[in-house]
């Protein structure tokens, strides 16, 4: 209720009790003098209610302190105690949860009891939450009088931040035995395997193993001659995340992708790039920046305005890649082929989206 209905109701109060006092001197009659004493009294009992701090309560929200995923259910006590007592109808308190928080409606009003002094206690459920970032401004308390003429609202600042982390879909990263499904990727290698290139033969010396022999040397010099490596840099492990262009469903399904695969480079203890493709690429290098990886996870939201190949070489440096690049999508695009084609000349690509997890 604004202060202009107040106003308004509490005007046309005083004026039925001027004119009912005006009736009774005219008339004369104990009816009419029993209503004016009736409304004089209910107009300072209404006085009173306008003027008393009947809102004034404290309020304090607790929620789980444990990491909070999408799509789980968020339990929330609300605990409130009234300051100064007063005889009032109808006490409700609702709570201003962001919309977005959810993925079901939210309509959080409870009813208290009208004369409650202590502390009263209201537990509840956010079911579904949605991954994000959020505020929860605080509670409205609402009293009403007992005849339902004038309410009274108060907002309560009691201010809550949640910070939502997507859920984890499960990922099988490449490892030394896969082999590919569908002839995107010839060989899949263990993240962390190192590649060695032959630089020579040398004579058989007792221990070496079988599959070292370099049999055309062999056969050449009449003796046993086995392979010489030079060890290469450790191969290079690469996210190519497309971030598309529609917020639904497979969307939500390739961040949380995404956040699987990142926990299993970070338990590898790993050292990894990720390329974010939207309407240009962001780059992060991960453990280092693992503080904007989390923020993005929980805010990522399409922002590719161009096609997927434009995108990606519209920023030079990221066109750079070497041993396996993971790419996640929402979803496999004609150019999408197009750029796994010319990716893989120098890397080995493997594919995952919400309908195909598997590396490819």
């Amino acid at each position: 209720m604004t202060k202009w209905q107040i106003g308004w109701r509490y005007a046309v109060l005083l004026i039925t009790v001027t004119a009912l006092w005006i009736y009774a001197r005219i008339d004369g009659g104990n009816v009419a003098s029993l209503l004016v004493y009736i409304m004089a009294g209910l107009t300072v009992y209404w006085t009173l209610f306008l003027i008393w701090p009947v809102t004034q309560a404290i309020a304090t929200r607790e929620v789980s302190n444990k990491m909070l995923i999408a799509g789980t259910d968020l339990p929330v006590s609300l605990r409130v105690r009234r300051k100064y007592p007063f005889l009032i109808g109808a006490v409700d308190v609702t709570e201003a949860v962001p919309d977005t928080l959810s993925e079901e409606p939210l309509d959080i009003r409870h009813p208290l009891r009208a004369h409650y002094r202590k502390v009263e206690h209201i537990d509840y459920l956010i079911p579904s939450i949605r991954r994000g970032l959020y505020q929860i401004p605080g509670c409205v308390l609402e009293i009403r009088d007992p005849f339902g003429l004038f309410m009274r609202k108060k907002l309560y600042p009691v201010e809550t931040y949640l910070a939502v982390e997507p859920a984890r879909l499960a990922v099988q990263l490449p490892h030394e035995d896969d082999r590919g499904d569908g002839g995107i990727s010839p060989v899949s290698l263990d993240l962390r395997q190192s590649s060695f290139t032959v630089v020579g033969v040398r004579e058989y010396v007792s221990g070496d193993r079988m599959n070292q022999i370099d049999w055309k040397s062999t056969a050449k010099r009449q003796g046993l001659m086995t392979k010489t490596f030079e060890r290469e840099q450790e191969r290079e492990t690469t996210i190519v995340f497309n971030e598309g262009t529609v917020s639904d469903e497979n969307f939500e399904k390739s961040i949380s992708m995404l956040a699987a695969a990142t926990d299993q480079l970070n338990k590898r203890h790993l050292n990894y790039r990720i390329h974010l493709v939207g309407h240009g690429v962001q780059s992060l290098s991960l453990p280092l920046e693992g503080a904007k990886l989390t923020h993005y996870l929980m805010t990522a939201q399409p922002s590719r305005t161009r096609s997927f190949i434009e995108s990606w070489e519209y920023s030079s440096k990221a066109l750079r890649l070497s041993g396996n690049v993971l790419f996640i999508t929402p979803d496999l695009e004609s150019n999408n082929e197009m750029w796994i084609s010319k990716i893989r000349q120098e890397a080995s690509v493997h594919v995952y989206t919400p309908e195909r997890r598997t590396t490819g």
